[in-house]
């Protein structure tokens, strides 16, 4: 295996001359280039009170605009970490609107469609309380409707920010919509499940966001699995721990094409060691800010198959690199390539893709 570590390139488009006069952008930069700890929490103070009072009075613009022209991926994480702290940082009592992402490996010989929501919403909440997820007495609860991930982006910062500061209301507020998965054949499909924690002022936080999949990643898992089973449907349901629904949702997002990663890549790899074939793995980073990943073989034009990453802005080159390189090492594939140059996404108007052969 390839011991070179961090050699694909970030594909995705920066703004490195544009003009600092976008208020946010200059603060961020300023942050960044702080020569010292104090002055970097001063600018990014600056950011997230700017933020908040965007927020309040509903103007996203300005926000959407500083996001969309960050000279960096540094810059941009910085951006977005001060808008989540604006949002979700309300002081005083406040309402805590969190996620539990949901990856949900099915496989089903006929069209089947799993259930849109969990019956038994109460055993759900009663199984992370039990595991100290939830804290015993506190006001808190996940609804039990299965939601698409554009109902959860739906939710946009400037609601969030008054949901987290309306508790009496908050509930009611969220998207409740079911959304039935559909299953043929095999997929990797993203859910959240929604959910809303009161915090008194003053009080010990209500329920744990965040950090790992503890004990309770078990029980959860044999519970989804009895909640969505449908006849004729292989179901494998990977919960991610809650966290407040910005996190959940570049979480969720990232969790669902690792899946879909590993899910191509077993397959692919089976199939060609079916066949007597030593796989051959290919990474690569094109212009359009997508990572192509192809397994084939030698002298096979025909068996190679292909799966394609659309980089999130959040999601990180340098650890999804990681991720492959490990995949390919517990998979026992021994030529593994990351190529270290930024390719087109297409070549004669037909996508790019590498299969050994072209090495």
């Amino acid at each position: 295996m390839d011991a070179v570590r961090h050699t694909l390139p970030d594909p995705r488009q920066y703004h490195p001359q544009v003009a600092l006069t976008n208020m946010l952008i200059h603060n961020a930069q300023s942050a960044l280039n702080a020569k010292t700890e104090s002055d970097r929490e001063m600018w990014f103070s600056a950011v997230r009170d700017a933020m908040a009072e965007m927020l309040a009075r509903g103007e996203l613009l300005s926000i959407s605009v500083a996001l969309a022209m960050v000279p960096s991926q540094q810059c941009y994480q910085l951006v977005w970490d001060a808008l989540r702290d604006a949002v979700e940082n309300a002081g005083g009592g406040r309402a805590i609107v969190f996620a539990m992402p949901l990856v949900l490996v099915a496989g089903s010989k006929s069209q089947t469609t799993l259930p849109g929501e969990i019956a038994d919403a109460a055993g759900l909440n009663q199984l992370l309380r039990e595991h100290g997820v939830f804290a015993a007495d506190a006001d808190v609860a996940l609804g039990g409707a299965l939601l698409h991930p554009d109902s959860v982006v739906g939710l946009d910062s400037a609601q969030l920010y008054k949901l987290s500061r309306d508790p009496a209301h908050a509930r009611a507020l969220l998207p409740q919509q079911p959304a039935p998965i559909t299953v043929k054949e095999e997929g990797v499909f993203l859910r959240y499940l929604l959910g809303v924690a009161i915090q008194p002022e003053g009080a010990e936080p209500p329920l744990r966001l965040g950090g790992a999949v503890g004990a309770w990643g078990m029980p959860l898992m044999k519970f989804l699995g009895e909640q969505l089973k449908a006849e004729g449907v292989t179901l494998f349901p990977i919960a991610r721990p809650p966290m407040p629904a910005m996190q959940a949702m570049v979480a969720g997002n990232y969790a669902r094409f690792e899946v879909a990663m590993q899910v191509f890549a077993s397959s692919q790899i089976r199939r060609l060691r079916e066949l007597n074939k030593e796989p051959v793995a290919i990474l690569s980073a094109h212009d359009n800010g997508e990572l192509h990943i192809t397994l084939s073989a030698e002298g096979d034009e025909r068996n190679w198959e292909a799966f394609v990453w659309p980089l999130a802005a959040l999601d990180n080159v340098q650890l999804i690199e990681e991720s492959f390189r490990e995949l390919m090492a517990e998979c026992h594939v021994r030529e593994v390539h990351v190529l270290p140059e930024l390719h087109p996404d297409s070549k004669d108007g037909v996508p790019l893709f590498f299969t050994a052969d072209d090495l």
